[in-house]
């Protein structure tokens, strides 16, 4: 801490001795980089936003050389032969200004750094006890400087337009809006729509302003969205390091979208896919909600609405986010609490964007979003590193990756970085570097002979002597060498790595596997969640069963962390939890069961028809329900058991009210008999404060 204090005190010293000589020398002083200073930074921006994305990838240019002059020294980025000649001329004009400024202004600002030091309680004096402290503060700085996020690179149209052209992809782009009017004329006339339709919502509907689409920092916004606010979700600043290396944030849900996210879980419980769709159509950008109907789009085999549907959780997150954290983002000091439910939604939705950023081909953005993931949280609950080596090679980002791999190997606890490391062989064929690539190789087989005599298997190659018959022994081995081989066979199947392979597994001798561990580090709980969301049967079989077990686990919150690791902030996040607790207690389930097949049957009515006489009578079970819920000692359970949480919002759903004397008014039975509910839909109460929205109006 004391180096850096010190570092920022001589800027600050050299920048006044810069601005004393810039009323004899503005010549000099108009050389000197313009973003040194707040304002001008501030103004390029404003300049930046003011044009929009006009020029996308001259955006692209600016924000690079305004990252250079925020970051003259960089640790893990060369720099060029120009740039180290100009920062030599500009330390030499400084150390011409210096010897021209009088002493006496040497002497005042001698005195201004001491006295700060003084405030500050800055030693300048050695501390060999402080060495390991410095150490760590250098290796964070080296992982943040990794680790920056440019949010140019987090927008997939930005990779497109360099891939394909401006031109190219602003005609898919027209094209797209054409098909998608004429399919709305055309059914226009029909009673029924597909889902993609369905959710896009009439025409004339008001969308979101232009600037609010380009703005975020995570999506550029689509113009048929709805122009709805967030909802009640938030951000706010928690702690931050001392020495400054990172800060944590937070998503907030306020009372608001706690309510709505308790009758998300409601939804959920009584599991019907339109329910939900209705539900996303009061709440376009309820972050939960939109994962699940993502899903249901995807069961639907429309992979496209299923990432859009992602794309807009990913936007609602960016519009809460404040300017702090897009800073820190972009150095690499942001960070998230997984322990937070509000926080995981995140993760969900960037690994399910990234998933569709794979099948597009867009490796660029997709490893910046895998970086963005994997920083947030240095426990990398989601496994994002065995994302990152593969993607740094589809990316053709080598230098970079091996950079992180040669870093992450240094500060992480995870010891399956051994199997990310073969991943190097490739960077360095990627840069032309054979030479290292074959000690790389070498290296590799001699360390784990038992994934090169799989890969070899896998590419259908003759295994060498070297390492044949050397196989994985363990479930927890077994389960990396599979996870590695799953993400990383196409890239080792061409023609510049295959005869390497063979090359130098044909020079080695057999492999002495005495000598190495007798087992890999124990598969963590990220890494079963990457293979369960995966869906790799092959990786769950040999996951540990202690985290696939785990309850609860839904699909908007897979394999979440013990409740008692868990930081909760309202009561729609627990409900999960709550619900888990109450499975065991048949009487509720009960409820919950009939209360369902109410839902079911009244769902099959059309709306503003009378149903049947004798088909599908439901006051039979309202009866029942009823008798259940006058229960007395069954009351007295459900009070001791919260059950007042889901059971209360599903009887508010159902339009069913208990009485303090026990006493339920049965109006479900009498839906499109009265009342003013012309359409005869089941579960619409919206004289009800209890219910967080009203279903939408047929055709609306």
């Amino acid at each position: 801490m004391s180096s850096r204090q010190l570092r920022k005190l001589q800027k600050q010293r050299e920048l006044e001795q810069v601005q004393r000589l810039a009323e004899q020398e503005p010549e000099e002083s108009d050389e000197e980089p313009a973003p040194v200073t707040a304002k001008p930074r501030a103004s390029l921006f404003a300049a930046l936003g003011g044009e929009g994305e006009d020029e996308a990838q001259d955006e692209d240019e600016d924000a690079q050389e305004e990252q250079l002059a925020k970051d003259p020294v960089s640790e893990t980025q060369p720099s060029s032969p120009a740039g180290k000649s100009k920062k030599k001329k500009k330390k030499k004009k400084k150390a011409k200004a210096a010897t021209a400024t009088p002493d006496t202004h040497d002497d005042e600002d001698e005195d201004e750094i001491d006295k700060a030091i003084k405030e500050l309680n800055i030693t300048t004096t050695p501390r060999p006890q402080g060495s390991d402290a410095a150490d760590s503060e250098a290796s964070t700085s080296r992982i943040n400087n990794l680790l920056t996020i440019n949010t140019y690179h987090l927008r997939a149209v930005n990779e497109m337009r360099n891939l394909f052209g401006r031109d190219v992809i602003e005609s898919a782009e027209a094209e797209e809006v054409q098909e998608r009017n004429r399919r709305q004329r055309g059914q226009a006339q029909q009673q029924q729509v597909d889902l993609e339709t369905f959710l896009r919502g009439p025409p004339n509907a008001p969308k979101l302003p232009e600037v609010s689409l380009r703005r975020n920092p995570f999506i550029q916004g689509r113009d048929h969205w709805p122009r709805q606010s967030a909802g009640g979700l938030t951000m706010k600043e928690i702690a931050k390091a001392p020495d400054g290396s990172w800060t944590e944030y937070a998503y907030i849900h306020n009372h608001e979208y706690d309510a709505v996210q308790a009758f998300f879980f409601a939804c959920v419980q009584i599991g019907d896919p339109m329910r939900m769709v209705r539900l996303l159509m009061e709440v376009p950008y309820h972050v939960s909600t939109l994962l699940q109907v993502s899903s249901v789009a995807k069961q639907d085999q429309n992979m496209a609405l299923a990432a859009e549907l992602c794309e807009r959780a990913l936007f609602s997150f960016g519009r809460v986010t404040t300017s702090a954290f897009r800073q820190n983002i972009e150095q690499g000091k942001a960070r998230l609490d997984f322990r937070r439910p509000e926080n995981r939604q995140f993760w969900l939705a960037g690994y399910h964007y990234l998933k569709s950023l794979i099948r597009k081909g867009t490796y660029r953005t997709a490893l910046e979003w895998a970086k963005l993931l994997y920083t947030l949280d240095t426990k990398d609950p989601y496994a994002m590193r065995h994302f990152i080596h593969f993607l740094g090679i589809r990316a053709h980002q080598a230098r970079w990756l091996i950079d992180f791999i040669d870093e992450v190997e240094k500060t992480s606890d995870n010891r399956d970085t051994i199997y990310l490391r073969q991943t190097l062989v490739l960077a360095y064929l990627q840069q032309g570097d054979t030479a290292r690539a074959t000690e790389e190789l070498e290296r590799g087989i001699r360390r784990v002979p038992w994934l090169y005599c799989a890969l070899f298997q896998e590419l259908n190659l003759d295994t060498p002597p070297s390492i044949w018959g050397i196989n994985a022994d363990s479930n927890t081995r077994s389960f990396w060498v599979k996870l590695y081989i799953y993400q990383t066979k196409d890239l080792w199947n061409n023609a510049q790595a295959i005869p390497l392979l063979e090359k130098v597994a044909k020079s080695l001798k057999k492999v002495d596997t005495s000598a190495l561990p007798s087992d890999d580090s124990p598969v963590d709980q990220g890494s079963t969640r990457l293979a369960y969301l995966e869906g790799q049967t092959s990786l769950i079989a040999l996951a540990p069963r202690e985290f696939l077990d785990m309850q609860p686990n839904y699909e908007f919150d897979p394999l979440p962390p013990a409740k008692e690791d868990n930081i909760f902030t309202g009561q729609g996040t627990q409900l999960p939890w709550i619900e888990s607790r109450q499975q065991s207690q048949g009487p509720t389930s009960e409820i919950e069961a009939r209360m369902r097949n109410m839902f079911a049957r009244a769902a099959a009515v059309p709306p503003g028809a009378i149903p049947v006489a004798g088909a599908g009578d439901d006051s039979d079970d309202d009866l029942e329900v009823a008798a259940l819920l006058d229960d007395e000692e069954l009351q007295r359970d459900l009070a001791e058991a919260d059950g007042a949480g889901i059971l209360g919002r599903l009887m508010n759903m159902f339009n069913i009210r208990a009485g303090p004397t026990g006493e339920v008014a049965d109006e479900a039975a009498a839906a499109g008999q009265g009342n003013g509910n012309q359409d005869g839909e089941v579960g619409r109460d919206e004289d009800s404060d209890g219910v967080p929205g009203a279903w939408p109006e047929d055709g609306r």
